[in-house]
């Protein structure tokens, strides 16, 4: 009988397949399994002018590859750290003009992605997606004609890249791959790509027979070539192994900020006698996976309450029963405040918590990553993210909680830039979803600082369109002006708008905060009826949830000081 081929090379064979100027996909999903080994071989190897596709929010792996001098083109919703801030490299690269940025939201990327990998040339959007600038800066959108309903839509041409780079758990020696917990947008990268590099951190003869590793996420069909190598995630997690290794990030992003510390990091794993494995012995013991933090000291029932905690509760009280909506990147207060509605007044609401998609998740804590694979251990179902997106899109979504770096007073919000798009003084992290913001039936904005220099008259950039320009100014896009912006909530007040102009009014002002308070901090102005009433703060039962039933660790007290 014939021996079967196996996927298994090394790490540098792999890394050798990738000549100068391909397209390469980079997986993973923020802060956990991405290809790390595979993108430092890269930089050792001093391959240039790659164009790279990443994940929906993605970090040290495009950032490093972008900070190496690899990358000359980029397609990307969006590069941060999460809670540790934003990606230095990335920010500089496109405020320098070092790299060429192909502006986009999560849905030109994932629906890009799917035309590849149904081997279509492009795929059609509804027009109203069409309202954020990033069709102003990207010339690969199209405005085209269906030919079934005689309205035009919005196209996004096929992402089809020539590598997709993966990190699994486990994998058999022919390439399948399982992937713990969830596969995020690993699946969709691998289906769209002509050839697909993967490492793993175990090698089992038959992961889905062995009772260890679970079923494969992507079949070794897919998989061109695999590199077994323990730590290959490092320093982002490889749930089941190892956790976030938070302190090299924040050396990395220290390292950043010269060109001598700069140059001395990249020594330090990119060196001429430096290996991979050597690399990986060389950095102390991986940090455990993220774990439920230790509950807070009990506060006595007078204790003041935090403007998170306020913030939190207005937010369950803008949701409704049997409503379906979701807790994005960074939302801590949105997690609360939906937790806090199912609990309350709203028993059969329905939310999703970051890019695990896991729905109606169980956890008593407010987790450090809200992408974190801790909630699918208690959550009812998961609903795969490329899947998550299908319903963005389809308007299932009655409910967008969303933030930014701006917001103005038709609540246009924006998450890319600060100044002129060509000459940014300040480079943001990226649209990410904010582009499905038409497709929702209303959206509650957020923000922990209310200043004139985050509520302003007009955004720099249009990443979500809220009223437009003012009423009936979104028809062009067929969104009609009784969806959109309801609400806005920060850590001075709460504002919805004028049923009539649309423009900004205040609702209610927080305990302490004056109307004077509100109006000196925002830089437009800001429609203020007649009575303006306190902001109720949560009650008793609803402050006893959020400190014993949600947030255990007191995150909320620590978010605005």
């Amino acid at each position: 009988m014939p021996e079967r081929r196996t996927r298994i090379i090394s790490l540098e064979e792999a890394a050798a397949s990738i000549p100068e100027g391909a397209v390469i996909a980079v997986g993973g999903l923020s802060y956990f399994n991405a290809p790390m080994s595979l993108v430092r071989e890269l930089i050792r190897r001093g391959v240039r002018n790659l164009t790279l596709i990443t994940a929906a929010v993605t970090g040290i792996q495009a950032d490093l590859l972008i900070a190496a001098g690899c990358v000359r083109r980029v397609f990307t919703p969006y590069v941060a750290f999460e809670e540790l801030g934003l990606a230095p490299a990335f920010r500089r690269a496109v405020e320098k003009h070092e790299i060429e940025l192909v502006e986009m939201g999560e849905a030109f990327l994932a629906f890009g992605l799917k035309a590849a990998a149904t081997g279509a040339p492009y795929y059609p959007l509804p027009l109203a997606l069409a309202a954020s600038d990033s069709i102003r800066h990207n010339s690969l959108y199209r405005i085209a004609r269906d030919p079934f309903t005689d309205r035009d839509v919005l196209c996004v041409p096929a992402l089809k890249p020539d590598f997709t780079l993966l990190h699994a758990q486990i994998s058999d020696p022919f390439g399948n791959l399982v992937l713990a917990p969830a596969p995020t947008m690993d699946n969709l990268l691998a289906r769209a790509s002509r050839r697909v590099i993967a490492t793993c951190d175990e090698l089992q003869d038959n992961p889905a027979m062995s009772g260890h590793g679970g079923q494969p996420s992507i079949p070794g069909a897919f998989v061109a070539a695999l590199v077994p190598l323990l730590g290959a995630a490092r320093p982002t997690s490889s749930p089941r192994f190892y956790g976030v290794d938070r302190a090299e990030f924040k050396r990395y992003a220290a390292a950043m900020k010269s060109d001598d510390t700069r140059r001395a990091y990249f020594d330090s794993f990119a060196g001429s006698s430096v290996s991979e494995a050597g690399y990986l012995r060389s950095l102390p013991p991986p940090p455990p996976e993220d774990s439920a933090p230790a509950d807070a000291p009990p506060l006595a029932p007078d204790a003041p309450i935090a403007c998170a905690e306020l913030i939190a509760s207005v937010i369950s009280h803008a949701v409704h029963d049997g409503e379906f909506t979701a807790a994005g990147t960074g939302c801590w207060e949105v997690a609360a405040g939906l937790r806090l509605a199912q609990l309350t007044h709203a028993p059969n609401l329905t939310f999703t918590l970051g890019g695990t998609a896991a729905v109606n998740h169980r956890l008593r804590y407010l987790p450090v990553s809200i992408n974190t694979e801790q909630a699918l251990a208690v959550c009812e179902a998961r609903i795969p993210l490329e899947e998550l997106f299908d319903l963005e899109l389809a308007g299932q979504f009655d409910v967008m909680f969303a933030s930014g770096l701006q917001i103005d007073c038709y609540g246009n919000l924006n998450l890319a830039c600060i100044g002129p798009y060509e000459h940014p003084v300040f480079r943001g992290p990226g649209t990410v979803g904010l582009e499905f913001a038409p497709c929702a039936r209303r959206i509650v904005a957020f923000f922990r600082q209310h200043t004139k220099n985050i509520f302003v008259e007009k955004v720099d950039f249009v990443s979500g369109i809220g009223y437009g320009t003012g009423p009936g100014s979104r028809v062009q896009w067929g969104i009609p002006d009784s969806t959109g912006p309801a609400l806005v909530v920060t850590n001075l007040a709460v504002m919805d708008y004028h049923p009539e102009t649309l423009r900004m009014r205040l609702k209610s002002v927080h305990p302490g905060v004056s109307i004077s308070e509100v109006l000196a901090n925002t830089g437009f102005e800001l429609h203020v009826p007649a009575n303006v009433p306190e902001t109720p703060l949560p009650a008793a039962e609803e402050l006893l949830l959020l400190r014993s039933e949600i947030d255990r660790g007191g995150m909320l007290r620590k978010l605005i000081s």
